[in-house]
């Protein structure tokens, strides 16, 4: 019985991993480097997301709700980011909603993110 659960909960640790780096590299600016996590079929979104995001500084985030599907490998997080942008210095908090699939890429099984970078306003 314990070897049938092994796969789900590999599953959820690679999940959990891949939202505790994706935030972090938001935590540190490394924008481009979050990139990795991001679906292919919205990668250029993404990426025009990271060019608009240049003058933003991360101070914070908070993980605040995880909505977890096992069965059809879906998940969304809530998450607060505290910033300012480098032309204004006052802080702001957005809610950012992740939406992330466990989907086949280049022949691999991946957490990715489905959602867009926030826009930063």
């Amino acid at each position: 019985a314990l070897s049938a659960c092994m796969p789900a909960l590999s599953v959820r640790t690679e999940f959990d991993d891949s939202i505790n780096k994706y935030n972090k590299f938001l935590s540190s600016q490394s924008f481009d480097a979050a990139g990795f996590f991001v679906s292919e079929s919205i990668a250029k979104e993404f990426s025009a997301r990271v060019k608009a995001a240049r003058n933003i500084k991360v101070i914070d985030h908070r993980i605040l709700r995880i909505q977890y599907d096992e069965e059809n490998g879906t998940a969304q997080v809530e998450v607060e980011i505290d910033y300012y942008s480098l032309s204004s210095f006052r802080m702001k908090t957005l809610l950012d909603i992740q939406k992330w699939a466990y989907v086949t890429e280049s022949g691999f099984k991946h957490w990715r993110l489905m959602s867009l970078l926030p826009e930063f306003l």
